[in-house]
């Protein structure tokens, strides 16, 4: 593996035991994408990159965290930005944020989360496979789950159910294949959360093939509780810090690459949910508060009326609909949302930030980013 992901392998030399869960957990093809991470984050000369390494456990979901923060920081970089990856330890007993961002004169703080769902479609498929093969069956196995598998769940509680549910699931397949005829292919044995097709095979052992559901996948309700929850934790982060470090522009960055993301509904969460006003009914007024006002004194006003806050066209945010910037006292703390979908950037700044971390410039330093409505 060494020559063939000469950057990977300088990273993760640090951390022997996590090595050996990359390489063995993930395909060749991800492996190339990491390796051109880590080939730029050596080539812009990053702080950090090692002590992040060596803090990062062994584990898959906790390594995908440590890959969204590595994901931002190129971000900043191709930015033309200075980066340094920030030790668990930097501030000395208090919770630090993942990284310091300089552009130009203005520096930054900046905290990532991975917005994580489960696999427990794709873990249910292989548990089956593996049953077969402790009874010496050979099949592709196939699963037609229902939505109640197939939805992701994004918080703990969720994902914990479904375990539970595929638990008895198993129990269930390994009871009905004993009885079922597996004479006459293909072999469909039915279970509470997935149908599940056996294929006969000449491989000599059972796998998981292709897979479908059963029931169109509706928005999982956890899903926009998961994004207030995040970012409303990360806000409050700020919270410990003291002198100097107060001074700093604050962003949250999420990493969301969930099947679910649309950016309207993080924008829904911040911002609030805007009206539209049919032609001939008038857009209402809305109580332009203090806030606002010094936000429009600051320079946001266009931004403000692209974001509806103030009236953009025939669409406003209503007084009584305003999201969570508005309304959240501990929202104050933050700068800018940054959401990256796969390859795309989503810029939410915050116009009604704490006076000294206010930043309308933002709207200009971080190029590439998409804001607005979809």
């Amino acid at each position: 593996m060494k020559a063939r992901f000469p950057f990977l392998e300088k990273g993760l030399s640090h951390n022997p035991e996590l090595k050996q869960t990359v390489y063995s957990d993930y395909p060749i093809g991800y492996l190339e994408i990491l390796d051109t991470l880590f080939r730029e984050l050596y080539r812009h000369a990053y702080q950090g990159v090692e002590v992040k390494v060596c803090e990062a456990s062994a584990d898959s979901f906790r390594f995908q965290s440590l890959i969204s923060e590595f994901e931002f920081a190129r971000y900043f970089a191709r930015n033309g930005m200075q980066v340094e990856l920030l030790s668990s330890n930097a501030f000395q007993g208090r919770k630090p944020p993942d990284m310091w961002v300089r552009s130009g004169s203005q520096e930054y703080y900046v905290e990532v989360k991975n917005i994580q769902l489960d696999d427990e479609d794709y873990t249910f498929g292989t548990r089956i496979a593996e049953a077969l093969n402790s009874l010496g069956m050979s099949y592709m196995v196939a699963i037609r789950s229902s939505s109640l598998l197939s939805t992701p769940s994004y918080k703990y509680q969720a994902r914990d159910r479904k375990e539970k549910d595929c638990d008895a699931a198993l129990v269930e397949f390994k009871e009905k294949i004993e009885t079922t005829s597996l004479v006459t292919p293909p072999v469909l044995i039915t279970t509470s959360v997935a149908d599940i097709e056996l294929h006969p095979t000449t491989k000599g052992k059972s796998y998981l093939g292709i897979g479908a559901m059963k029931e169109a996948i509706g928005v999982p309700p956890e899903y926009k509780e998961r994004i207030r929850y995040d970012i409303l934790q990360k806000s409050e982060k700020r919270d410990v810090w003291t002198g100097k470090e107060l001074d700093k522009f604050y962003i949250v960055a999420i990493d969301d690459d969930s099947l679910m993301f649309y950016i309207d509904k993080y924008n829904g969460q911040l911002f609030g949910n805007a009206t539209y006003y049919c032609y001939p009914l008038k857009v209402p007024d809305v109580k332009i508060n203090s806030r606002i006002e010094n936000a429009i004194k600051n320079g946001w006003e266009d931004y403000l009326k692209k974001m509806c806050v103030l009236r953009n066209d025939r669409s406003i945010i209503p007084e009584n609909e305003r999201g969570m910037f508005f309304v959240e006292p501990s929202m104050r703390n933050v700068t800018a949302v940054l959401v990256k979908h796969r390859d795309s950037f989503y810029l939410l700044a915050n116009p009604v930030a704490e006076e000294r971390i206010n930043n309308p410039l933002i709207l200009d330093e971080l190029k590439g980013c998409l804001t607005g409505w979809e």
